[in-house]
Formats: C-alpha cells, sequence, structure tokens
C-alpha cells in the first residue's frame, strides 16, 4: 500500500510540474495570449503527449524503487553513537520523533520542508549487523549516511 501511495504522490508532483512549466511557457512565450488549458489540450491531444503520459505513469510506477534507499553504516552503535546519528540528523534538517518497532524515527523539521519531500520526509534507523541501517527518502538519507560515515570514521580522534 505504502508503494501504491508514493507512487501516486510522485504522479501527482511531477503533473503539477509539468502543468507549471506549460504556465510559464504561456506567459513568456506566448505573452500570456494562449491559456494552459489550450497548450496543455494541444500537448495531451499529440502521439507526443500520449508518450509523455506513459513516461509520467512509468517514471511513478517505478519512483519508490529508485527513491528510496536503506544502507548500512559500518562501525557504528545506535546506543553508543547516539549523539552522532542525532547530530547527522539534525545537520540535514531531521528531529528525533519517536521509537517504532524497535527503531529510531526521525522527521523533518517544518511543514515545508516536509511539504517539499512530499511528507515522506521519515528516516528510519535501527540496529544491523556491523552497524546501523538507515532507511529513507534517497535525496536525504545519502546525506546522513555520508556525515555519519564521516563522524563514526572520525571519532575516535576529538
Amino acid at each position: 500500500m505504502k508503494y501504491i501511495v508514493r507512487s501516486l504522490k510522485y504522479l501527482l508532483l511531477i503533473s503539477v510540474l509539468y502543468v507549471a512549466l506549460l504556465w510559464v511557457s504561456s506567459v513568456y512565450t506566448y505573452n500570456g495570449m494562449v491559456d494552459v488549458a489550450t497548450l496543455l489540450k494541444a500537448q495531451l491531444g499529440s502521439e507526443r503527449g500520449v508518450w509523455l503520459v506513459v513516461a509520467f505513469v512509468a517514471l511513478a510506477l517505478f519512483y519508490p524503487r529508485f527513491g528510496y534507499v536503506r544502507r548500512v553504516v559500518g562501525g557504528a552503535d545506535i546506543e553508543g553513537d547516539r549523539i552522532l546519528i542525532d547530530n547527522a540528523m539534525r545537520l540535514y534538517g531531521f528531529k528525533f520523533a519517536g521509537m517504532r518497532e524497535g527503531r529510531l524515527v526521525y522527521r523533518a523539521e517544518g511543514v515545508i520542508r516536509r511539504m517539499t519531500l512530499l511528507f515522506e520526509d521519515e528516516i528510519l534507523v535501527r540496529e544491523a549487523e556491523g552497524g546501523v541501517e538507515i532507511e529513507g527518502l534517497r535525496r536525504s538519507a545519502v546525506r546522513i549516511i555520508y556525515q555519519l560515515n564521516a563522524y563514526i570514521e572520525h571519532k575516535g580522534r576529538y
């Protein structure tokens, strides 16, 4: 169910961005003489428009597969390195939101930030073999993983 919801949210996002792009195009290219509905009808009424819709749907269907990541940060301990985990999360705008099923749950701070992440702003941290596993939206989680790796690598130096 979560997969379908993520796909639909992404389809809605790219559709809204496409309509916004058409609006900008109508304002700056046609000096507002052609409205967005006319441009949209002309675009989607052609064979290219049909392929564009197919591409949007295909992209949205596969988005949850490539848009989310689950990686292990080696050498980290969820209890011993909790301060480092919290610092890495805080650096990228995430705050501790609680525990769920033995995992630490972090959420983005601020409504606007959460909206830009399509309210899929949960980063989950759990104990894994050889370290801690971080799971969440790729564009946020990869930065946090990179930062936490740097913290873990340098923790003995301070």
